[in-house]
């Protein structure tokens, strides 16, 4: 049989038949030539040119073949790091991926990415979607092909003759997505729904449910942050996010000004990826995207530039229910009772003797979603009752929500920001606030991302008793799950039980917008935004010392105070302040603690090493207060406010709502807070020096990545202290040797006379995660040296850069 692409029509077939079946005698003239059967029509055919730094571009004429370029060329750089998480997607890690596999998370994605789910899910797209979908596979497989398993990448990333590589199809790309939705809802949940005890376990030695007295004694002195990290992201999967979105009355040029920096990994699947896709006059949009996406989730087109940043919102809120006394299979609801339901999945994993073995789960569900167990947190939170004789469930905002694909098409294909802003009334966007400028010097920030529409009244008025209470105020809203009131809301226009674009907050001005993770409150210090639900964000809070320092960049600028010239923005001094890598909390106190250093004679009662605090105290008051590679002074800062920073009673200056870009200020320094800052400043040069790095060490050969051998200096630090965010972990003997996250895919773009965006770029980590790849380590190298990549958005601009060129098809 034939691959469908080779297949003759059965009107041609026909023909040639009734030609060669003839009889001769029927004949009455000349001999006709036999019909020539047609050249097979090719499903896919696209041209792709790489420029520097090995960024492709992909040209086509539908949707399909777009598709097919985007996903051979990634899977080119970066195959293995995106089969790996296929292999997660369908819930398989456990089966394939040694240590690297998580039986929880596999039994959830067994759950929740099933394939009727995921059959129906894709469905629903649009045809355009469907085809790049289809497309993406196609091109995946086409490089598994023509490189075969053994000849697959090595290295950290690498999949080398591995059993589970192999072909993918639209289901993959799928699920891959809706994992990628669920990853602030479901799959931090997933320990907690994999961790509940069915009730015929329990309900024979289940304890009587406790009085409000001693639920309150079983909390007090609890650890609140054990259950907030507890229920953030999976280990090692830090994100976040700066960006401005400057106006014409911010910029030099009177056109917007868009500046994107995501803090992402800079390993595994949630590593960007940079290239530019071409659809005639239909798309035609830069930037890049998370593994095993097919189109730019952040980018630019000729007339608009955006770029997103992690929102404070919440993805799923928990209802307590309170069970039938005759049946714990049953909660009550409007007073009348709902049976809770049972769903088993099953999936492999290999058995300590290295046999593969079938494992199965049952989750239990009521209407709102699975039932969990917060036992791994706190045992009051355990069985079936808990503690207080109910049991703990959740709803999901973003389960089965696809939406953001087919809007974030319609984003690129935005002609300027009034389209753009209409794009995103889809609320399909599944955790991330969107900030975008366009040529017209319109500027826009906007929390308009999935939240469940739980208003402020519902906040006050559906938290009611004693274990709702704690965990709505641990951070966690927790709503009561017997009263119909307390369901989602309905916004008109807008899927069920999420926020609408009118009823969530956002910022159009001509000035500028920003957000660095903190809520949407502070989008620019003259335009507070508030009345919004608790469940979107806090509001009149203290900011975090990156948000106060994204703001304070801002306003120095608008006003000339900075060392970048005359006053506003333009394309070279917005990117400027992000590599300048100057920390802010160093800019606050590090005056004060040089001062209480210097003046100390006797460091023995804080430190085991004296003499290296003296040498520590010399070097800081040295510093030049940033962390660019020829600084010396931040690693020894760094650790000191690692250990000073929550302190209670670090300012003298508190929070003071009407100047949140300014305040707390002032160290303390009355007899008992600067005996902390000593104490605090001697563990952390008896760090360093347990960990054998010198004070005066130079920060380039304190903070480095290693690519292939070669140590490369990188600038930019905690984004506890700083703007310029990297992430990394002390290695004793070595330095900050493990760059977990960070400064990512960066990119500057505005707007002149010509056709063509003024556009930057800069992906910290480099395109490729195979060791042997040109692409490895070079945009690596030129962030390290303060360089950026201009990029060619222009079919010119293309062609002057271009390395290499090739046309596919199949």
């Amino acid at each position: 049989m034939f691959p469908e692409k080779f297949r003759l029509s059965a009107a041609v077939v026909a023909s040639v038949l009734l030609i060669a079946c003839s009889d001769s005698s029927d004949r009455t003239g000349s001999v006709e030539p036999p019909v020539e059967p047609p050249e097979p029509e090719l499903t896919y055919q696209t041209d792709i040119v790489w420029t520097e730094y090995g960024i492709p571009h992909v040209t086509a004429d539908d949707w399909g073949s777009l598709g097919y370029g985007v996903g051979y060329a990634y899977a080119r750089d970066n195959y293995c790091t995106v089969m790996r998480e296929y292999v997660r997607a369908e819930g398989e890690s456990a089966r394939y991926l040694g240590d690297e596999g998580d039986l929880n998370r596999d039994f959830v994605y067994k759950l929740f990415n099933d394939d009727e789910r995921i059959q129906r899910l894709f469905d629903s797209l649009p045809k355009t979607i469907q085809d790049n979908f289809t497309g993406y596979a196609a091109g995946v497989n086409r490089h598994f092909n023509e490189t075969g398993a053994d000849n697959l990448a090595e290295g950290d990333e690498g999949c080398r003759g591995e059993e589970w590589v192999r072909e993918i199809d639209h289901m993959d790309v799928t699920r891959l997505l809706h994992k990628t939705i669920l990853i602030g809802s479901a799959d931090p949940l997933s320990s907690f729904s994999t961790a509940v005890t069915p009730p015929e376990e329990t309900m024979a030695s289940a304890r009587s449910a406790a009085t409000p007295a001693e639920l309150e004694a079983m909390f007090a002195g609890y650890d609140a942050a054990e259950l907030r990290s507890a229920m953030g992201l999976p280990e090692g999967w830090e994100i976040g996010s700066n960006a401005y979105a400057v106006g014409a009355d911010a910029s030099q040029t009177g056109s917007g000004i868009l500046f994107g920096n995501p803090h992402f990994p800079w390993q595994g699947p949630l590593r960007f990826y940079v290239f530019r896709v071409s659809l005639g006059d239909e798309y035609n949009v830069m930037g890049a995207a998370l593994g095993g996406v097919p189109l730019p989730l952040i980018g630019f087109n000729e007339n608009v530039a955006w770029s997103h940043t992690v929102s404070t919102g919440s993805r799923f809120t928990f209802y307590e229910l309170t069970l039938n006394p005759d049946n714990p299979m049953q909660y009550d609801y409007d007073g009348e009772m709902r049976d809770i339901t049972a769903q088993t999945v099953s999936t492999e994993q290999v058995a300590a003797d290295g046999s593969v073995e079938t494992v199965e789960y049952t989750f239990y569900l009521s209407h709102f979603g699975p039932i969990i167990d917060l036992g791994a947190v706190s045992p009051l939170l355990s069985g079936w009752p808990n503690a207080a004789g109910t049991i703990l469930t959740y709803r999901d905002a973003n389960l089965e929500n696809l939406r953001g694909m087919e809007q974030w098409q319609k984003m690129g294909q935005s002609r300027d920001l009034g389209e753009f802003k209409a794009a995103l009334a889809d609320l399909g966007i599944p955790w991330v606030n969107t900030i975008a400028a366009d040529r017209n010097g319109d500027a826009f920030y906007g929390d308009i991302s999935v939240v469940p529409n739980v208003s402020v009244a519902q906040y006050s008025n559906c938290v009611r008793g004693f274990l709702q209470e704690q965990l709505t105020g641990l951070g966690n809203l927790t709503l009561d799950g017997s009263d119909s009131a307390c369901e989602w809301g309905n916004d008109p226009g807008t899927p069920e039980g999420i926020f609408g674009y009118d009823s969530l907050p956002k910022l159009e001005t001509r000035e500028y917008g920003a957000n660095a993770n903190d809520s949407y409150w502070l989008a620019n210090p003259r335009n507070l935004l508030t009345g919004f639900s608790p469940i979107i964000g806090r509001e009149e809070v203290e900011q975090s010392i990156r948000t106060r320092h994204t703001f304070n960049m801002a306003e120095d600028r608008l006003a000339g105070n900075d060392a970048y010239g005359d006053a506003l923005f333009n394309i070279d001094n917005i990117r400027q302040l992000s590599y300048q890598a100057t920390n802010h909390a160093a800019e606050l106190v590090l005056g004060d603690v040089v001062s209480l250093c210097t003046a100390t004679d006797d460091w023995a009662p804080y430190s085991a090493n004296p003499a290296e605090v003296m040498q520590a105290c010399d070097v800081l008051s040295e510093w030049d207060g940033t962390h660019q590679l020829e600084s010396v002074g931040g690693h020894v800062f760094y650790e000191f406010w690692q250990r000073v920073r929550s302190e209670p009673t670090l300012w003298s200056v508190p929070f003071d709502l009407t100047m949140p870009v300014t305040t707390p200020a002032q160290l303390s320094l009355d007899a008992a807070n600067a005996e902390i800052v000593r104490q605090r400043l001697g563990e952390a040069v008896d760090r360093l020096v347990d960990a054998g790095i010198p004070m005066d060490r130079p920060w380039g050969e304190v903070q480095f990545v290693d690519k292939n051998g070669e140590r490369i200096g990188i600038h930019g630090g905690s984004g506890s202290m700083m703007f310029s965010v990297i992430t990394s972990s002390l290695v004793d003997g070595e330095g900050y040797s493990n760059i977990t996250h960070g400064n990512s895919y960066m990119q500057a773009v505005t707007w002149d006379d010509s056709q063509c965006p003024d556009a930057y770029g800069m992906l910290t980590y480099s395109q490729s995660t195979d060791p042997a790849s040109d692409y490895y380590a070079d945009a690596t190298k030129l962030y390290a040296e303060g360089g950026w990549i201009d990029m060619p958005f222009c079919e010119a601009d293309r062609d002057a850069q271009e390395i290499s060129r090739e046309t596919i098809e199949e």
